[in-house]
């Protein structure tokens, strides 16, 4: 009877008592109204340190997710709404950005429905099996203030003179050519465009892409056979992007027409230069 004894100091002093004799009885009463199947158990578990069985279960599986939609309505690929994309999780274990996002895109499910996800959809209409890869915006090699320039423009949030002739007494013609100034007009159909165009399309033939503007505006997704391919073109693709912006901030601020294609040559000049720095400096160059 030694692994009933063992503990019995143990509890005596947890209930206050002096003596082990109360302690005692209780376990022999307890002992006495138990069946004869859970005695055995108790015994083997006293006697040989059978180990025991946890006092109570662990939580459910607990899985959190969007509602399913109806058959009769499939979900708008090209919507804000997120919630087609969401699958079902381990409630104990979600992501808290999954969690948020869930939240956040049920919440708000009638609005972002009925709303695009880029304001590209109408200006620009995706070709069969075409979306916006908005991964491939702020990539490893884009910097952040280009990929958001990008991401900005994917989303329609930069500013025309044609929108801000709504607020303010200024013509809503373009800077450059006096056509009216719109999204498409300023980052795709403008004249002063093309040559930059030109010479994005010579540097993609090097890689056996074709440029074209939903390319421009929708990016090129990153695979894994040709992330090395996808990421130089998506860099490309972003310091393009800035050299429009930033010349034509320069012309609407300065009136001063800078070069696009000299901008755009100057910043890819210039981030090859930091890269070939940065990887100097770790000694990533081996040997030869």
């Amino acid at each position: 009877m030694t692994g009933e004894t063992g503990w019995i100091p143990t509890l005596t002093q947890r209930m206050g008592l002096s003596r082990p004799h109360t302690p005692w009885r209780v376990l022999q009463e307890m002992k006495v109204a138990l069946p004869p199947a859970s005695r055995a158990y108790l015994d083997r578990v006293l006697l040989k340190g059978t180990p025991r069985p946890p006092s109570t279960p662990g939580p459910p599986d607990l899985l959190i997710g969007p509602l399913p939609r109806r058959p009769n309505r499939p979900p708008h690929p090209f919507t804000a709404s997120r919630l087609h994309e969401l699958q079902p999780v381990r409630f104990q274990t979600t992501p808290r950005k999954h969690l948020y996002t869930l939240m956040l895109h049920t919440l708000h499910a009638l609005t972002l429905v009925s709303h695009p996800d880029t304001k590209w959809q109408d200006l620009l209409p995706p070709l069969e099996g075409e979306q916006p890869w908005w991964a491939s915006l702020c990539s490893t090699l884009v910097p952040r203030s280009v990929g958001d320039i990008s991401w900005r423009l994917l989303h329609g949030c930069v500013s025309t003179v044609t929108y801000l002739a709504r607020f303010t007494p200024v013509p809503d013609t373009c800077p450059f050519c006096g056509v009216r100034e719109t999204l498409a007009h300023a980052y795709l159909e403008c004249a002063r465009l093309q040559p930059l165009f030109q010479l994005l399309t010579n540097l993609l033939l090097r890689f056996w892409l074709h440029f074209s503007p939903h390319l421009f505006i929708y990016a090129l997704p990153i695979r894994v056979l040709t992330k090395s391919r996808d990421l130089l073109v998506s860099l490309l693709l972003a310091l393009a992007k800035m050299a429009i912006y930033k010349t034509r901030e320069r012309r609407l601020a300065d009136g001063v027409s800078c070069d696009r294609g000299a901008v755009f040559r100057f910043s890819v000049r210039s981030r090859i230069q930091v890269e070939f720095l940065w990887a100097a400096s770790i000694d990533a160059f081996e040997e030869r």
